[in-house]
């Protein structure tokens, strides 16, 4: 279960960062669904900590999950998509 609670919340995260205005991945934000679906998959990671573990355990565990893949979704995009040089001033 705890695998499938990191799956859940990788994804819960990724669908988050590619909904948002400061993604960089696609042309444009997946938009108001994909916000949904990271709900979805965050509530489905925290269901599967708690499954996996008992009920405060999986809270905290599912919560350390997300936040790591809300920390580190951007800096594996920073990584293949280095931000673009700025003007010399």
């Amino acid at each position: 279960m705890n695998l499938l609670g990191c799956v859940a919340a990788f994804i819960a995260m990724a669908l988050a960062y590619l909904a948002s205005r400061n993604q960089r991945w696609l042309p444009r934000p997946l938009g108001r669904p994909a916000r949904l679906g990271a709900g979805v998959f965050a509530v489905a990671a925290l269901a599967a900590w708690v499954a996996g573990e008992t009920s405060l355990p999986g809270i905290f565990s599912a919560l350390t999950a997300l936040m790591l893949g809300g920390v580190a979704l951007p800096y594996i995009t920073w990584l293949f998509r280095p931000a673009a040089e700025g003007k010399p001033r």
